[in-house]
């Protein structure tokens, strides 16, 4: 099984209104150029987190891969902070002692629900399944100390529409797991449809 994560691509931040695109028109290039780079490797799933950013990024995948979205909200950023919590809090990717505030998950928590995510892949996994997830920058820093088995705090450079290839390979005398490459992103030769940007999108090389 290849696991493809893929960031979502470039928001506007602090964007609440659904009638306004969540992504920029640059991100919307970010997305077209990662879209075309995972249809050369014919993916044959395609899951999102639920948060808008996420799920617009699918909606272009989907239309380059012609696949279906299936939305799991495993795949959700952390909940580190509730929205009426008074005053700045510590990250728990920083410290994991600190309690969260409420309705705000610990690092555990999150990693508890990243592991079950991943530990239902690789008990359906086929060796022809290629599959993408569409996330957040903290599921890879959580898939990364899953795989790796460390305990202290390791955070990974995941620029947006970064996309980080994992294969699973049960029985495999090298390990199960094998990463072939990470945050693989692409760069925009000329961005000329500012926010309204389409479908028509320039093309981009990637880089890694």
């Amino acid at each position: 099984m290849h696991l493809y994560l893929l960031r979502h691509a470039e928001d506007r931040a602090g964007t609440h209104d659904p009638h306004r695109p969540f992504l920029t028109g640059h991100g919307r290039l970010q997305a077209q150029a990662a879209a075309r780079w995972l249809a050369d490797r014919h993916p044959t799933a395609l899951r999102t987190s639920t948060l808008p950013r996420a799920r617009q990024t699918a909606d272009i995948v989907a239309r380059h891969t012609a696949l279906d979205v299936r939305e799991d909200p495993r795949l959700n950023e952390i909940v580190w902070a509730s929205s009426d919590a008074a005053g700045p809090l510590p990250n728990p990717r920083e410290d994991r002692r600190c309690p969260p505030s409420p309705g705000a998950e610990t690092w555990h928590v999150f990693m508890t629900r990243v592991a079950t995510c991943v530990s239902e892949l690789c008990h359906r996994a086929g060796a022809d399944q290629r599959i993408v997830l569409v996330t957040h920058s903290g599921f890879f820093d959580a898939v990364n100390e899953l795989l790796c088995g460390g305990s202290g705090r390791v955070e990974l450079s995941v620029a947006h529409a970064g996309i980080t290839h994992w294969q699973y390979r049960p029985g495999d005398s090298g390990g199960a797991w094998l990463l072939h490459q990470h945050n693989v992103t692409f760069h925009p030769a000329s961005d000329p449809a500012g926010d309204g940007a389409g479908d028509g999108a320039t093309a981009m090389e990637p880089t890694s």
